[in-house]
């Protein structure tokens, strides 16, 4: 009797009778709109804590570079809107959002 407790407590604590809660992870969304000057507004979505920076792709050399004036953006729990000047003759490149967890 005292083996099959202890095959029953050892089974239990190797699968885990304990789990950590799951968080989910902060995925923020970038929306991109363009009018016809060539002012691009960003949107994100933000949550404390966190700092964003917007990134676009350089059609040539394909390597991401930050938008100037968007790598510090500090999450306020709504959507936060920037806007830039980009060129209005050409098709915009690709953007993305990063963003870092401050304490």
């Amino acid at each position: 009797m005292l083996t099959v407790l202890f095959l029953l407590s050892a089974l239990t604590c190797f699968w885990g009778c304990a789990s950590a809660p799951e968080v989910p992870e902060h995925r923020p969304k970038l929306g991109v709109a363009q009018n016809s000057d060539g002012i691009v507004t960003f949107a994100i979505s933000t949550e404390v804590g966190y700092t964003y920076a917007i990134y676009y792709e350089d059609p040539e050399s394909r390597v991401w570079k930050l938008v100037p004036g968007c790598e510090n953006i500090r999450g306020t729990g709504e959507q936060v809107e920037v806007q830039k000047k980009f060129n209005s003759r050409g098709p915009l490149p690709d953007f993305t959002v990063r963003h870092t967890r401050i304490n």
